[in-house]
């Protein structure tokens, strides 16, 4: 009865969404748009002491969603404006949020003026902005910088922002002469004790010139400790960049994870570019991770994408993954392959020190 109940809470969304699509009510400007990403992927898994090599095909949904946003001008310089975004499962139709979610991806309502702006609600951090600007795949496809940075919820040390963050207060700075400051606090709203655990301290700092970005953010999500009954930090320092030569793009990105009480601290990397040619572009990047105590794992990928039109592309890549002996991580957006775990009659793919190859064929379309 929930999944009906929110299917037709998304229909009667749709359907006026639709009518009022890039329209003006009353002053008020409301968009109705999203993106549908689906690629058919071929992935291999090398041989290793415990497991024989294997193979999978999937149709496998990167990143759709729908969404609505609007503005309303209050005069003086001042606006109102919101955002609502869903994800959903283009491969199978289901929504990627869980439970009664239905706005997965963002939901906020804002202020702004001359002084920068103010937001209350489930938001992206400060952080994901700052990766997804630095990232050669823009976090998407099996280039993706979250392969190395983030892998959560499995394996929660690096980058957190792998979901929205709720209950969270945004204040955005005003352009000073290219620099823009970014504050995210999220509130843990518990009354037990330790009240602090899922609130989340984020900070972007941020640098805009002609071709040239650079940028630096600082999160700090405060954790539940195992057993339960305290709280510990889980700390992430990360630099990153691009510069547009108009020939060929440059990314670059490097993070730091700490969490208290541990002394395995982890360090990430990923470095590439985007070449354009006429309706096409070249993607690549390189990416690394290492942990004190040998966790260590690298990727590289190449991809070509070509635009049929501003709002569809076709597009094909290869990602090669290695894995060490101490990490299992797989490659984006594969993600039927590793899932289930064993247990609940998943392949539980890959064990650790297994390589994984994957091919992907794909379409994307935004509207």
């Amino acid at each position: 009865m929930k999944h009906q109940r929110k299917a037709w809470l998304c229909l009667s969304l749709l359907a006026p969404a639709a009518a009022m699509a890039q329209t003006t009510l009353g002053g008020s400007n409301v968009v109705f748009y999203g993106k549908v990403d689906l690629a058919i992927d071929m992935t291999n898994f090398s041989s290793t002491p415990t497991r024989g090599a294997s193979s999978s095909r999937n149709l496998s949904n990167d990143i759709s969603y729908w969404g609505l946003r609007g503005s309303e001008d209050l005069g003086g310089d001042m606006r109102a404006y919101f955002k609502l975004e869903s994800g959903f499962a283009a491969d199978t139709g289901s929504s990627t949020g869980t439970n009664s979610q239905l706005f997965d991806r963002e939901s906020y309502v804002g202020l702004g003026g001359k002084w920068g702006s103010i937001q209350l609600g489930s938001q992206w951090t400060p952080s994901l902005y700052l990766q997804a600007r630095s990232d050669p795949f823009s976090r998407q496809g099996n280039g993706s910088g979250i392969i190395m940075t983030q892998q959560s919820p499995s394996n929660p040390r690096g980058f957190v922002g792998s979901v929205t963050q709720p209950n969270a207060i945004q204040y955005n700075s005003p352009l000073f002469g290219g620099v823009t400051a970014h504050v995210l606090y999220g509130l843990s709203e518990r009354v037990d004790a330790p009240r602090t655990v899922g609130s989340m301290t984020d900070i972007g700092l941020n640098y805009l010139n002609g071709p040239l970005f650079i940028g630096a953010s600082y999160e700090d999500q405060i954790m539940a400790t195992t057993p339960a009954g305290g709280a510990l930090s889980n700390r992430t320092l990360a630099l990153g960049g691009s510069y547009d030569f108009k020939f060929i793009k440059l990314f670059g990105y490097a993070m730091k994870n700490t969490i208290t009480g541990s002394s395995h601290d982890v360090k990430a990397y990923y470095a590439g570019f985007n070449l354009p040619i006429d309706q096409s572009t070249i993607k690549a990047t390189y990416s690394g991770r290492k942990m004190d105590n040998g966790g260590n794992a690298s990727f590289f990928a190449l991809g070509y994408y070509y635009d049929l039109s501003k709002r569809t592309t076709l597009y094909t890549s290869f990602a090669h993954l290695n894995n060490g002996s101490a990490t299992n991580f797989g490659l984006w957006p594969g993600l039927k392959t590793y899932s289930p775990p064993p247990i609940a009659g998943g392949a539980g793919l890959p064990v650790a020190g297994q390589s994984v190859n994957n091919l992907e064929f794909g379409i994307r379309h935004t509207f």
